[in-house]
């Protein structure tokens, strides 16, 4: 649980800080918010994942939730939307030019997803 909450808040800190460098208004803050967010990127939320993804998956086996629970299979799904959201974000943060209402909509939809998925995993509602 705590490894998924590190994993959805960097990908949302870092979808809001490509929002916010979009604001910047020379070309060397952009430049240098956009070397640092590549190195959050590459250097924490990359390790963050792999361990959510091992962890989470050892634990699944060793305590059955596969065969006990339907609402495992949706986490993963959604856990496959937000892993998608974290290669679009990836992308965001290499361009330099990019149109604010996308780099918004993806800023909500990983914020909506990371709330779906600890709803999940706090509640387990079926």
């Amino acid at each position: 649980m705590i490894s998924m909450c590190l994993v959805i808040g960097t990908l949302f800190v870092q979808s809001l800080s490509v929002v916010l460098r979009l604001r910047l208004k020379t070309a060397e803050e952009a430049e240098g918010l956009r070397k640092t967010q590549n190195r959050i990127h590459k250097f924490i939320y990359y390790p963050i994942l792999g361990v959510t993804l091992i962890s989470g998956t050892v634990l699944a086996i060793k305590t059955g939730v596969f065969s006990e629970s339907q609402w495992i299979y949706w986490k993963l799904g959604l856990l496959v939307i937000l892993i998608a959201l974290g290669v679009q974000n990836s992308k965001q943060i290499k361009k330099d030019s990019l149109p604010k209402k996308y780099a918004m909509m993806v800023h909500i939809a990983i914020f909506i997803v990371g709330a779906c998925m600890i709803y999940l995993a706090t509640v387990k509602p079926f």
